[in-house]
């Protein structure tokens, strides 16, 4: 098992190369859920990189919930019930400057596609939250000195129970990361919100693909025109 984590060939980061080789690994399935990795020792011999630099390595895959470190134990690979997500690209863009139009078009796709999946598989008990979540939404907007953060973690939590209920883990994992780069720039409050998202429930709730993908693209656009009109007016 050891020999096939020799690398092929030089990388620009000696940690790099590791999680590299662990990434290819996973991706070829020669490592699976719960298999134990090699040792330090034995990883540092295998990829001629010093132990550091394997340990190293492991704190990062560990925090991308790739590998579970269990101390006393050994490492091994995390198992498909462990949902953090692992791969760097994603988080690149937290570092990189923000490029809201490409964001904005990347949450539209997925919010397409995940109505259509919740309208399939979501069960009616799950119906069930998202309407009594919708209602609260709709109840803080229109209530007497109504909050617009209490607002804006209700409307978090409506589109976090969107991608929990299309029963896909993939797309889950992608699109929480993605809506929580919009936390700042939520605002619940601005014209129009309250009824394009009320347009969108119902839809959902009606199982109407065809509306909840138009409805989608309205708050999409309304999105658009409030963090426009913010910007310029900043």
């Amino acid at each position: 098992m050891e020999d096939m984590f020799a690398v092929r060939e030089a990388r620009p980061s000696a940690v790099e190369g590791v999680i590299e080789k662990i990434k290819e690994l996973l991706i070829e399935q020669k490592l699976t859920p719960g298999d134990m990795i090699p040792n330090e020792i034995s990883l540092a011999e295998s990829l001629k990189v010093g132990r550091g630099t394997v340990r190293e390595a492991l704190k990062i895959l560990s925090a991308y919930g790739v590998v579970e470190i269990k101390q006393g134990h050994g490492t091994f690979v995390s198992s498909a019930s462990n949902k953090r997500l692992f791969d760097p690209q994603l988080f690149q863009i937290l570092v990189q400057d923000r490029d809201y139009r490409s964001l904005t078009q990347v949450r539209q796709l997925l919010e397409e596609g995940i109505v259509k999946l919740v309208i399939e598989f979501a069960s009616e008990d799950e119906f069930v939250l998202l309407d009594q979540t919708m209602q609260k939404f709709q109840e803080e907007l229109t209530k007497e000195g109504r909050s617009e953060q209490h607002a804006g973690s209700l409307d978090l939590r409506y589109h976090r129970l969107l991608a929990r209920f299309s029963h896909n883990s993939i797309v889950e994992n992608i699109y929480t990361f993605v809506i929580e780069l919009f936390t700042k720039t939520i605002n619940p409050i601005h014209e129009g919100v309250a009824d394009v998202h009320l347009r969108l429930h119902q839809a959902i709730m009606a199982r109407d693909s065809e509306a909840a993908v138009q409805a989608v693209r309205a708050h999409t656009d309304i999105w658009v025109a409030g963090y426009r009109a913010t910007h310029r007016n900043a």
